[in-house]
C-alpha cells in the first residue's frame, strides 16, 4: 500500500496523483500501464513516484483495494436495505457497478478491477478488514430464508452468486450485453438460485 508520505499529501496532489493513476489504469491492461505516463499527468518527480508507491504493482493494488471498498460499502448498504435478502441486494450491487460505476470509476478500468478480481478469486464478502468499523458482509445477511446445512454451503454459495453477478456485470461493461438485457439475465439466474435455495 502507499506510504504514509502518500497519504500526507495535500488533498489537491493526492488527488491529482490518483487521477492519474486512474487513466492510464483505464487505458489498457494493468500489464501495458507506463509509469512514465503516470507522472507526466501527475506532474511529479519519477522518484516521487517511488516514495508513494514501491511499484506499479503496488500503485495497482491501491486503486483496486479503493474500488474494492467502494464495493464493499455499497453490497453493506444494499444488504442493510434488502433486510439481508442476498438475491436483492445482488441486483443492487448489479445496478450500482453498471450504473454509478460508469460516472465514479472510469468504465475501464472496472472492467480491469473486476477481471483482477476474478482471476485472483478476491470475494468482497470474505475480506473482513475492507472496513475496519464494520463486521463481515456474511453476517448481515439473513440466512434464515436460505435451504443451507453448514457455514461451508453458506462459503460455497456465495461464491457462486459473487460469480454470476460479477459475469453479467462483465457482460455488459464490455457491451455484449446492455444493461437492461444483464439485469433480466441477472433476475433469472437469481430466481433459479433462489428456487433452488428456498425452503
Amino acid at each position: 500500500m502507499p506510504s504514509r508520505t502518500f497519504f500526507n499529501l495535500k488533498e489537491e496532489k493526492r488527488n491529482r496523483i490518483e487521477k492519474a493513476l486512474i487513466h492510464e489504469f483505464s487505458k489498457g491492461s494493468f500489464e501495458q500501464a507506463s509509469i512514465t505516463n503516470i507522472i507526466e499527468e501527475a506532474k511529479i518527480p519519477r522518484g516521487s513516484f517511488y516514495q508513494y508507491f514501491e511499484d506499479k504493482k503496488d500503485a495497482i493494488k491501491y486503486v483496486i483495494e479503493k474500488f474494492i471498498v467502494m464495493d464493499y460499502e455499497k453490497m453493506y448498504q444494499s444488504l442493510v436495505d434488502s433486510n439481508g435478502d442476498i438475491f436483492e441486494a445482488s441486483l443492487k450491487i448489479y445496478d450500482y457497478r453498471t450504473n454509478e460505476t460508469i460516472l465514479n470509476f472510469d468504465i475501464e478500468l472496472a472492467k480491469n478491477i473486476l477481471e483482477e478480481l476474478r482471476k485472483n478469486n478476491i470475494n468482497v464478502f470474505e475480506n473482513k478488514d475492507v472496513l475496519k468499523t464494520k463486521k463481515s458482509l456474511i453476517e448481515f445477511i439473513n440466512k434464515e430464508e436460505l435451504n443451507l446445512v453448514t457455514d461451508d454451503d453458506l462459503f460455497y454459495f456465495i461464491r457462486i452468486i459473487t460469480a454470476i453477478t460479477r459475469s453479467v456485470t462483465m457482460e455488459v461493461l464490455s457491451e455484449r450485453l446492455t444493461k437492461e438485457d444483464g439485469r433480466k439475465m441477472l433476475e433469472k439466474e437469481l430466481e433459479i438460485m433462489k428456487n433452488g435455495m428456498k425452503k
